[in-house]
């Protein structure tokens, strides 16, 4: 009996971390969290880990001011594309919010630089 109790709790837990993998988080972005790059980049790219649905899903670029610099998004499969034009130097963060294909959403955000 104890054996049986073992394995169920080891097949709920391999079950529930498994699910928990399935949501589309960020797996990089262009810049790269945290980075500086020395020019504007021009677009900021966030690529996550499942396809996305475009109509749910989102994301905003604002300077250190707190004012949004992005213009258009754009979203193919896993990849969302934010324009941002000419940037001018200093800090800037991205906060986002997707709903995945398999309807779970997540949101989180970062920060990158641009001059040196």
């Amino acid at each position: 009996m104890r054996n049986s109790a073992i394995i169920a709790f080891f097949i709920a837990f391999v079950g529930l971390s498994t699910a928990a993998e399935a949501h589309a988080m960020l797996d990089h972005a262009s810049p790269a969290v945290g980075s500086s790059v020395a020019s504007s980049p021009g677009q900021v790219t966030l690529y996550f880990t499942q396809q996305l649905e475009p109509k749910f899903s989102g994301a905003e670029v604002r300077n250190a001011s707190g004012a949004r610099v992005d213009h258009g998004k754009s979203i193919s499969g896993n990849v969302m594309r934010l324009g941002v034009g000419t940037l001018a130097p200093g800090a800037y963060s991205v906060t986002w919010h997707v709903l995945s294909v398999d309807t779970h959403t997540t949101q989180g955000s970062f920060s990158f630089h641009v001059g040196r």
